[in-house]
Parts: structure tokens; C-alpha cells; sequence
């Protein structure tokens, strides 16, 4: 039986080139919905590969995952 290292080793170049990333818009619209700021502190469940993780903190946001 092959690990999971071994079975999803060689999709990684796949997900990156396919799976987008979420538009920067979406910091807008948490923004207007939200109340969000830059100074809000974000709980990112279930953060999985961190893209959305990553919006956030080119928001400036403290983000935990």
C-alpha cells in the first residue's frame, strides 16, 4: 500500500496549475459583509493548502489555522 506521500506526490504540480487561488475581491466584499480590517485576527478552519489563508495575510491580517 503506498503512503499518502507516495500516492499524492506527483498530483502536487497538477493542483497548483489548476486549483485558482480566490479572488482578491473576496477581501472586499468581508470587508463590506464583515466588518473585516487588516487588524482582524482570522481563524482559518480547515486551512488545507493555506490559499485562502494567504489572502488574508497579504491583507495584513494575524491568521490561525
Amino acid at each position: 500500500m503506498l503512503s499518502p506521500t507516495e500516492r499524492f506526490s506527483n498530483r502536487v504540480k497538477n493542483y497548483v496549475k489548476y486549483r485558482p487561488g480566490y479572488p482578491a475581491a473576496l477581501i472586499d466584499l468581508l470587508e463590506a459583509e464583515c466588518q473585516l480590517t487588516s487588524a482582524s485576527v482570522v481563524a482559518d478552519i480547515g486551512s488545507g493548502t493555506g490559499l485562502l489563508t494567504k489572502l488574508f495575510l497579504d491583507n495584513g491580517n494575524t491568521v490561525f489555522g
